[in-house]
């Protein structure tokens, strides 16, 4: 057992990573509180959604690395929006064990809304912060996180999406 006298103590409160994980969190809940209000879906599933306005097609493991979970995960969220008729999967024309997956009108017809709620969680989120201090902290943590990417070899693919939105 380690003794309380000689842990080295740690400064939370002031640890950009635990501060940006605490607030990644609350707009996860914000986010996810709005789509189930609004929209009966939750946040995996906009995630999945989101993937797939930008990317119609993707198999299942294409979107679970793209959002970041076990394809494991992943199953139980497509079954339940194809059940909800969010999308439906198709056979691949060159590979019919593989499905690839794409929206229906439904979800389509949602991702307008959806993409304004998440907005207006923005504009709550930075009421009363100068648009300066918004972008100098996203530059940031943009080059926080490339940092981190580049010293530990991790996926660069979300700073990709990044850049490509920063345009």
């Amino acid at each position: 057992m380690i003794s309380h006298l000689t842990m080295t103590k740690y400064d939370f409160e002031n640890s950009v990573g635990f501060v940006v994980n605490v607030t990644a969190k609350a707009f996860q809940k914000a986010l996810d509180a709005e789509l189930r209000k609004n929209f009966g879906v939750t946040l995996s599933q906009w995630r999945v959604i989101g993937i797939l306005v930008l990317q119609p097609g993707l198999t299942q493991k294409e979107i679970a690395d793209k959002v970041g979970i076990e394809g494991a995960t992943l199953v139980p969220v497509i079954d339940k929006m194809e059940g909800e008729g969010f999308l439906k999967r198709k056979p691949d024309s060159k590979d019919r064990r593989v499905n690839r997956i794409y929206l229906t009108p439904k979800a389509d017809s949602l991702w307008n809304s959806m993409i304004e709620s998440a907005l207006r969680i923005r504009k709550i989120s930075t009421k009363d912060i100068p648009e300066d201090q918004i972008k100098n902290t996203l530059d940031t943590l943009r080059k926080i996180s490339k940092n981190l990417a580049t010293h530990f070899e991790l996926d660069t693919s979300l700073l990709t999406i990044q850049r490509k939105s920063k345009n």
